[in-house]
């Protein structure tokens, strides 16, 4: 039972076909032999035989649960015009993800209190200047020799305007501190957009799916540009730049160091740069380096997945690492079959669903002035 919830854990949705409920029977029965026409499937980053059995048989299991029948057929279809192309796109709802509000008055005094902010000032400095009774950068403005520096922050965090607030601090301490975290209570709900990426691997590789989520009045909407072949992948990349471009800020999971620079990468691959700037002019916020801040010294691990089971209380039964993506995808592509792409789409779509489900959990992190430097 995890520790927080109190309560047995939840099992995720099993997707359009339900396979959920039909995995979960498998294991329970310990049957994970594949069955006897299931093709070998083995993950892009080995992982284990046990693991390559069960994808084969699910992959055989989703094959043949959508034999003969079309995406449009499965899911509300429709196309999104682009410059590169229309572009198919999935849209749905989760009800059970409700956004959080954050005290952006507690936010303004905790980064107001930060002298850590200012260039130049680092521990010793802030310990010298408080123990003076300088207790905040309003205070540190008057000082004759950061003054100016202090002014400029504090009225980046004081303004009305959380990306200015958000910059100031990133340019100080980076894209993994604790005070970038706090700028997050700044923003409204409904300025976050969620991002999760499907590829064929990991860099020089394309991008066969992007899903995107935000919310709407309490409502996260799911939004999934799916490439039907690799040549869609042009017209996954505008959409995704159309999209981002009405949003405040963007929220992933590690994807500082891979979404954000693997969309870059296959933009430039087609001589579509511009397509990359929306994202990148966004305030970022990674969940991992926050969950790693918040809850390393409590979980096995800080993956998404084991977050949601030990401290969310949500399982996915039927749900693989995404290094299988890939074999999916090319059985999908060589049989002609749809249902191999229905299991990414899912998989894409309860990714989703946990980033909205760890921003809203992670707590407020103790601002310590140790990590500035």
């Amino acid at each position: 039972m995890p520790a927080e919830t109190g309560r047995a854990p939840h099992q995720a949705g099993g997707g359009i076909f339900g396979v959920g409920d039909y995995w979960a029977d498998r294991l329970a029965d310990g049957a994970v032999e594949p069955a006897a026409d299931a093709p070998s499937v083995r993950a892009a980053t080995p992982l284990s035989a046990d693991r390559d059995r069960r994808a084969a048989e699910l992959l055989a299991l989703v094959t043949a649960r959508a034999r003969g029948r079309r995406l449009d057929d499965l899911y509300p279809v429709t196309d999104t015009a682009t410059p590169e192309g229309p572009c198919r796109t999935i849209r749905s709802q989760l009800a059970d993800v409700p956004p959080v509000a954050g005290d952006p008055k507690a936010a303004r005094r905790a980064l107001g209190g930060a002298l850590e902010l200012v260039w130049g000032v680092g521990p010793w400095h802030a310990a010298a200047l408080r123990m003076a009774g300088t207790e905040s950068l309003a205070d540190l403005a008057h000082h004759p020799r950061f003054g100016a520096e202090a002014a400029r922050v504090w009225s980046a965090v004081a303004a009305a305007d959380p990306a200015a607030a958000f910059w100031a601090v990133r340019r100080r301490c980076g894209g993994a501190h604790p005070l970038l975290w706090c700028t997050r209570a700044l923003f409204d709900p409904s300025d976050f957009l969620f991002v999760d990426i499907e590829t064929l691997g990991f860099f020089g590789v394309a991008v066969i799916l992007i899903g995107v989520a935000e919310w709407r009045d309490s409502v996260l909407d799911v939004t999934q540009y799916v490439a039907e072949s690799v040549a869609d992948e042009p017209a996954l990349l505008a959409a995704l730049a159309q999209h981002a471009a009405g949003k405040q800020a963007l929220v992933t999971f590690n994807g500082l160091a891979f979404d954000v620079p693997v969309l870059a990468a296959r933009a430039a691959y087609y001589g579509m740069g511009e397509a990359a700037r929306p994202l990148r002019a966004l305030p970022h916020f990674d969940l991992l380096h926050q969950a790693r801040r918040a809850w390393q010294d409590r979980l096995p691990d800080c993956q998404a997945v084991t977050i949601e089971r030990e401290l969310l209380g949500i399982v996915r039964p039927d749900d693989l690492p995404g290094a299988y993506v890939p074999p999916f995808y090319e059985a999908y592509q060589q049989e002609g079959e749809v249902g191999p792409l229905t299991y990414i789409i899912d998989h894409n779509r309860w990714d989703l669903a946990g980033l909205g489900r760890i921003f809203t959990h992670l707590p407020p992190l103790a601002l310590g002035s140790g990590d500035v430097d």
